[in-house]
């Protein structure tokens, strides 16, 4: 053999001996970085895969190891890297069928660096039915992250799709009404089959007038004799009258006319009856009231029948509004106060998942019941669940520091007194069956740790009074939660006790008392009438007229009779003397912020 031959042999058995040894070496580092990818310590993943990247050869190890590559560098959080590494695929191995998969992350990386257009392009090459869910997923979360109405409908020309034109009308509706696009906001509707709700009941148009008329349904009692005058002039419906006058002024001092028409509903249901019959209440373009159950059942057909809105100043009962779409509260509701303070109590209270719910009668019924149900299905327990009447509510600090006696249900004791008596009757002689500590449940004490919070279920101020003193001479640490309605101007509750205690209170008609338009009210109020607001908790109050008829006598005069037009199209509304309402999805007040005492002064809690 040659010189030149064994040369040859020798270069063939080298170029062997190397190919043979980088095929290990290949095979090692893809074993090595696919060991550690599946681990997801995508770090060290991406530095074993990053050497093969390089490599020319089109073997499964080396086209594998480039994805993992991109993979890898996304997970550490470097989409530059790996949206190079993911194009780079396609242009080296043309032939390779993971085009799907290469333009979905091509498309998750343009959309998560904010060019959605660019990550819809590579969304619309992906043919593989297996990424729709992911694809919808990813294309709804990069169009509700866009408020900017002008790039929605940028998008929307260049991607015809439902979740775009969904996303544009929402923004839409976001603006106040005269702002807003209706010729477009209807095309949306109806070429994508949107459920847009720019009318009410078929009420196409929403009439402005010059003056507006408002009647206020209060069941004053009028009477001409000077001591009933005089019992008037201290009476809660009065003092509401009053500030609805200073509203009333307030309006036209801002240009806004308005014509209060006052309506006794006390002298019972055949005055009110005659009225509505009569037709001399048609004309009204809004009504504040009534209170009482029974003209509440009058004025509440009547309403829907001649589409006149309603707004009930007192009361939290939804109930008003069913059937209604006329009929507001001016307070939340039952059923939203529960929500908002379940929510609160579910995300804070979970050290003790223990609660005490107390209620002071049947109007406030479903608010607890509703709030226990909603614990319960957290996992929390309701051990405590209590009807209290204002005038017993000493009971609730008793059983929160004492051991306290508890009457059995007086439907069992009617049973046990039947019973004895029937046996007295029988002549049988020993019919004294009971004792008198037969009579009592068994005693109550609340054991220190056994609660984490109180809910008071109630707009009682006595209530919460009695919670929170039980609270304060307790040995343990327990929360107070409950509606914020009793707050008043005029409270004898202790800044410093809810301070102390960290109470929660769930804002209902959150109210500044320290405002520059309270104070304004607050002077007009005493140099008109020569006495101070008082701020009722339960009832109507000089604060309250005069904040429904300023904020809703705006609200006429900027959307017309029918302002739940702008209200649904508005997250908040802001309110003349309370902070803000919220009617966008109800027609009760949503409302609703967490407030807390710090350094003597009602302050919100931001959500968390």
């Amino acid at each position: 053999m040659g010189i030149m031959q064994r040369f040859l042999l020798a270069v063939v058995f080298v170029l062997m001996s190397f190919s043979t040894a980088l095929a290990q070496n290949i095979k090692q580092l893809f074993e090595e970085g696919k060991q550690l990818f599946d681990q997801e310590q995508y770090a060290l993943a991406f530095g074993k895969f990053e050497p093969l990247t390089a490599l020319t050869q089109e073997n499964d190890m080396v086209k594998y190891a480039s994805f993992y590559y991109a993979v890898s560098a996304y997970k550490t959080g470097d989409r530059v890297i790996a949206k190079n590494a993911f194009k780079q695929i396609q242009g080296k191995y043309p032939n390779w069928k993971i085009d799907n998969e290469i333009d979905y992350w091509l498309g998750l990386i343009a959309i998560e660096q904010g060019q959605i257009a660019e990550g819809f392009d590579y969304l619309a090459k992906v043919e593989d039915d297996n990424f729709s869910f992911s694809i919808n997923a990813l294309k709804k979360q990069a169009v509700d992250s866009i408020r900017d109405i002008d790039r929605l409908k940028a998008l929307l020309n260049d991607y015809p799709e439902n979740l775009i034109a969904s996303q544009l009308a929402s923004e839409m509706l976001r603006l106040d009404v005269q702002d807003q696009d209706l010729e477009l906001l209807n095309s949306l509707q109806e070429q994508y089959d949107l459920q847009i709700s720019l009318t009410l009941d078929d009420i196409e148009v929403s009439p402005k007038k010059e003056v507006y008329n408002i009647g206020l349904f209060l069941p004053f009692a009028y009477r001409g004799d000077s001591a009933r005058i005089a019992q008037l002039e201290s009476n809660w419906t009065t003092r509401m009258y009053h500030g609805a006058l200073l509203g009333v002024e307030k309006l036209k001092s801002e240009g806004i006319n308005v014509n209060l028409i006052t309506v006794d509903t006390r002298d019972g249901r055949q005055r009110l009856d005659q009225m509505i019959r009569s037709g001399e209440l048609d004309d009204l373009d809004f009504i504040i009231g009534p209170v009482t159950q029974g003209a509440v059942e009058q004025m509440t057909p009547f309403s829907k029948e001649k589409r006149i809105n309603m707004i009930n100043p007192l009361s939290s009962n939804s109930e008003i509004l069913v059937e209604n779409p006329f009929a507001f509260l001016y307070y939340p509701s039952n059923e939203s106060i529960a929500i908002r303070s379940a929510d609160y109590a579910v995300k804070h209270f979970r050290k003790n998942k223990n609660a005490a719910v107390f209620y002071s009668g049947d109007a406030d019924l479903e608010r607890a019941l509703l709030y226990k149900e909603l614990l319960e299905k957290d996992s929390f327990n309701v051990p405590i669940f209590k009807r209290v009447p204002p005038n017993e509510s000493v009971k609730i600090q008793q059983w929160l520091v004492e051991e306290q006696e508890i009457d059995q249900d007086s439907s069992l004791v009617n049973r046990m007194i039947e019973e004895m008596d029937s046996l007295k009757a029988a002549g049988v002689q020993r019919w004294q069956k009971y004792s008198e500590r037969d009579f009592v449940k068994d005693t109550l004490k609340i054991l220190p740790d056994s609660i984490g919070h109180v809910f008071i279920a109630s707009d009682y101020s006595q209530l919460s009074t009695s919670a929170l003193s039980g609270i304060a001479a307790r040995p343990d640490t327990v929360g107070f939660l409950a509606s914020s309605r009793f707050l008043t101007a005029e409270q004898s509750l202790s800044f410093d006790q809810l301070e102390r205690l960290n109470a929660i209170l769930v804002g209902s008609n959150y109210m500044n008392y320290s405002t520059s338009k309270v104070a304004e009210f607050r002077e007009n109020y005493i140099n008109r009438f020569l006495s101070s607001p008082v701020k009722e908790e339960r009832l109507g109050d000089a604060y309250l007229g005069y904040d429904i008829v300023v904020t809703f006598g705006k609200l006429l005069q900027e959307y017309g009779k029918y302002f739940q037009v702008g209200l649904r199209r508005r997250d908040l509304i802001e309110g003349e003397l309370t902070e803000y309402f919220r009617y966008r999805l109800s027609n009760d007040n949503r409302y609703m912020p967490y407030l807390r005492v710090r350094s003597a002064k009602v302050e919100k809690i931001e959500d968390q």
